[in-house]
């Protein structure tokens, strides 16, 4: 009897705890493989989206930036006065007066550094409109006719407009680098001229590897010369291996002498994480000037 309880109270063996133990180091194995997969697999997307986040981030302020190059303030003030006012021309070639019973006093000095233009049977006439051409007690212009005279001193509403101060959108490569610039300027504060302060630009910086944005300039600097520069993207933990921008505007198209010419370029922007080389990433966008050069 003592023998049969004996027999009902045994436990496991020491082969069957071996067994049992060695089913559990299995599945603990396999259970930490996975578990070590998904975290490196998460700590891998973390980084990517941390190195994607940071490029877009540039290339969204790039993007900003460029699409307003060259804006000039007044163009909605000279629509605006040139559909309801008459011009008065003092003669039809030289260096004119040019007056008007509306009012140019809306436009006054902010159109100083333009172009006056006439379009008149398919032709179309300028006079540019040089510094300190604005008469502001007489509300007048003082101009010079260039190319053909102009047909009649009388100009009805809506047969003439201004157009902006010429502003060039200047790419170049930095020498020895996988990498290029762009500079431009637009009218911040509004007051129809590009002065220091309003000239911008983004290149790329070989010796911290970043992309860099001007925050002052004038209207001589180059890319490599001149303005203040200071790091856009974080040395520290992205390293940018190329930054370019590529000029594919389509040919400027004439018509009855007035050049438009469409500005558009396509900026690449490739980078990785310093703490992981591996994880590698390019953003790339095409950006339309939105003004577009009349000359």
């Amino acid at each position: 009897m003592l023998n049969k309880l004996r027999n009902r109270q045994a436990g496991f063996g020491l082969v069957e705890l071996m067994v049992g133990m060695v089913i559990s180091m299995i599945i603990l194995a396999a259970a930490s493989e996975v578990l070590l997969s998904s975290l490196t697999s998460n700590r891998d997307s973390i980084r990517m989206s941390r190195l994607d986040q940071e490029l877009r981030q540039v290339m969204t302020m790039i993007s900003r930036d460029m699409r307003r190059a060259t804006s000039w303030d007044p163009a909605i003030d000279v629509a605006r006065v040139s559909m309801g006012a008459p011009l008065i021309l003092s003669a039809t070639s030289g260096t004119v007066t040019v007056s008007s019973t509306g009012n140019l006093g809306e436009i006054g000095a902010r159109a100083e550094g333009g172009t006056l233009i006439y379009s008149s049977g398919g032709v179309i006439y300028k006079a540019s409109i040089g510094a300190n051409a604005y008469d502001s007690s007489a509300k007048t212009y003082s101009v010079t006719v260039t190319g053909t005279a102009w047909p009649a001193t009388e100009i009805p509403a809506g047969a003439w407009n201004i157009l902006r101060p010429a502003m060039a959108i200047t790419t170049d490569a930095v020498a020895g680098t996988p990498g290029g610039c762009i500079l431009f300027a637009y009218d911040t504060n509004a007051n129809g001229a590009y002065a220091p302060g309003e000239y911008f630009g983004y290149r790329y910086d070989a010796t911290d590897d970043t992309v860099e944005t001007r925050t002052s300039g004038a209207a001589g600097n180059t890319c490599a010369t001149g303005g203040t520069w200071q790091n856009l993207t974080d040395d520290g933990s992205v390293e940018i291996t190329a930054f370019t921008i590529t000029e594919n505007s389509p040919a400027a198209v004439t018509a009855s002498g007035l050049n438009v010419a469409v500005r558009e370029f396509t900026v690449s922007i490739t980078g990785r994480l310093r703490a992981d080389p591996n994880v590698v990433r390019t953003v790339q966008e095409t950006i339309r000037i939105r003004n577009d050069q009349l000359s």
